[in-house]
């Protein structure tokens, strides 16, 4: 009787404990009014017109995708912040694009897949449709100089 009741729970309590993500593509605003843990990540930083001028001076292509999992801590910190710098940056070269992943790092649209993802968040930077760096977790520094640096590279 024991070994059917740890088998249960040990099968069962996953399954009810499962929380409902969201997967899929997602915009900067519907992450930020949907997504209660990121919200009280939103106001974590507050980029100066000084962090923002190397990043401003660009005019190349600028594709960034970020994949996250709203399960993730770091994704939690680190997206909103994100959100933030390209809201005040407001370059229309920069396109953006969100991927909100499930528990096991994937998507509908398999991207992540595609994109070889293995950690969350993982920022991949593209110039004029190429890869040109990546950045996983966190920033070493700070976002805008991180940025920066792969930029001017």
């Amino acid at each position: 009787m024991k070994i059917a009741l740890l088998i249960f729970g040990l099968v069962i309590s996953p399954v009810l404990m499962a929380k409902d993500y969201f997967v899929g593509e997602i915009t900067s605003q519907q992450i930020m009014s949907d997504f209660k843990r990121f919200k009280k990540h939103a106001d974590d930083v507050n980029y100066t017109k000084q962090q923002l001028a190397a990043l401003a001076q660009i005019e190349d292509d600028i594709q960034i995708k970020v994949f996250f999992g709203q399960w993730c801590h770091d994704s939690q910190r680190e997206v909103p912040r994100l959100i933030q710098l390209f809201d005040k940056l407001n370059k229309d070269n920069f396109d953006v694009w969100y991927y909100a992943l499930n528990g096991r790092k994937s998507d509908p649209q398999n991207q992540a897949e595609q994109h070889e993802i293995r950690r969350t968040p993982t920022i991949i930077v593209y110039r004029d449709g190429k890869e040109i760096a990546r950045v996983l977790e966190f920033p070493e520094k700070d976002w805008p100089s991180d940025l920066s640096k792969i930029l001017m590279l």
